[in-house]
């Protein structure tokens, strides 16, 4: 399987993006989704054979892929809500619970050390690479935490007031700490990302705004300053952290709300999972959806494998930077995921230069209106066969001695243009009216 997706009744479901198709991996008919609901999902090793399942009532399931084989391994005691994050290192598994108790628990299931994070939590995820946790939530600033003392490190600090001197309500939905820099991400209801430096400050350093609805779940991808987000109505942007504040492009097609983004590490593909009960995938480089599979139930997680079967067995996936308009990694063919080639073996394509040679190119006529063409026919320097002086449509033109005298008697008279356009005829037929 490519995709392990979790859904809103409780079902495991893994998905085969090459022949487009899912399997229900546990059994539907015993599951209770007030209970059973998948709330959060993470890897538990870094072969991926392993995946740690927390559900609305609290049990950590602990699905074997190799095996197909689910167990539960132990019940979070203590606060209140469901599991609103999950985290795994070598030795230990970190949950924590809406109310905001933050557990560390050992392989045996036992409880090393807990704290509370603050009321109110939404996101709680750990560091790959130093041992700390970021939590936030409504009411509640972003904090990091150290994993082995269980001392807050670092805490933000709110935005400031708004024009009408109102303070901004904390409303965070989503949060990470981004490779490699230092830095962390946040996603609001108030439609906007925050980037913070703990280095730096404890405001943000970049505020980036996206659409107008609120933003549901974020992810990384295959490049380090690069990061999807996505909202309540089923639009994701990518974005650049470097220096561009507006998306660098946006992927339509999803009706309502996107749960749950996962980024491929090294190749530029994204699956996306959400209430209209579809898994997505696309191509970040082309911008295109390359894959679209109806999962019958609505969608809360998704996690997408590093090794996938629309990838090239034969090709080494290496990480390196990308311009946004080289295509190294080319179309979704049959045999896998290939670059495009230029040469063809066939003769059945033409490179796309020699497309530009076979085309003949469109003759635009030159537009020339009436008006110039009865004026270039007329020869002669006469000024009244000049085209400024030409009548092209015919006018009852009435002399102007019969104007001055007045002789005007009729009302189609005054219609015609030639006599309308002179004072005198207006005069005229002003005293012709007033003798009526």
């Amino acid at each position: 399987m490519d995709c392990y997706i979790g859904a809103a009744t409780g079902a495991l479901k893994g998905a085969l993006l090459k022949d487009n198709t899912f399997e229900n991996l546990n059994e539907i008919k015993s599951l209770d989704p007030k209970n059973d609901e998948i709330t959060s999902m993470i890897w538990n090793n870094s072969q991926q054979t392993e995946i740690l399942i927390a559900r609305m009532n609290r049990d950590l399931h602990l699905f074997d892929i190799n095996q197909a084989n689910q167990t539960a391994i132990l019940t979070v005691a203590g606060g209140t809500g469901p599991i609103k994050g999950l985290h795994k290192t070598e030795e230990k598994i970190i949950t924590c619970v809406e109310s905001g108790e933050l557990q560390v628990w050992s392989e045996k299931c036992e409880i090393i050390s807990e704290w509370k994070c603050g009321t109110g939590l939404a996101v709680m995820r750990g560091s790959d690479e130093k041992p700390e946790a970021v939590t936030g939530g409504m009411k509640n600033l972003l904090k990091t935490w150290n994993l082995e003392t269980g001392q807050q490190i670092w805490s933000s600090k709110n935005v400031a007031p708004d024009m009408l001197g109102l303070e901004v309500p904390i409303m965070i939905t989503d949060a990470r700490f981004i490779p490699g820099q230092n830095t962390i991400i946040e996603a609001t209801k108030l439609h906007e990302m925050r980037l913070y430096d703990p280095r730096a400050q404890r405001r943000p350093v970049k505020r980036i705004s996206f659409m107008e609805n609120p933003i549901m779940c974020t992810s990384l991808t295959n490049k380090a300053n690069q990061v999807l987000a996505a909202n309540s109505i089923g639009e994701i942007g990518l974005f650049d952290l470097r220096s561009k504040v507006h998306p660098m492009c946006k992927f339509k097609g999803q009706a309502g709300s996107i749960r749950s983004i996962s980024g491929h590490p090294t190749m530029p593909l994204a699956a996306s999972v959400g209430i209209d009960r579809f898994l997505r995938v696309h191509d970040l480089q082309s911008r295109k959806l390359i894959h679209k599979i109806y999962c019958k139930t609505r969608l809360n997680q998704v996690l997408l494998r590093d090794q996938i079967s629309i990838l090239n067995e034969n090709k080494t996936v290496t990480k390196k930077e990308i311009d946004e308009d080289e295509t190294d990694y080319g179309n979704m063919t049959g045999g896998g995921y290939q670059p495009e080639s230029s040469e063809d073996e066939d003769n059945d394509v033409i490179d796309n230069d020699d497309v530009w040679d076979v085309i003949e190119p469109v003759k635009k006529k030159k537009k020339v209106s009436n008006y110039m063409a009865v004026a270039e026919k007329i020869v002669g320097n006469d000024d009244q066969n000049s085209p400024k002086n030409l009548n092209l449509k015919k006018k009852n033109v009435h002399p102007e001695e019969n104007i001055k005298k007045g002789t005007l008697t009729s009302d189609k008279d005054y219609d015609n243009e030639s006599v309308r356009n002179t004072s005198v005829a207006r005069n005229a037929f002003k005293k012709k009216r007033a003798k009526v």
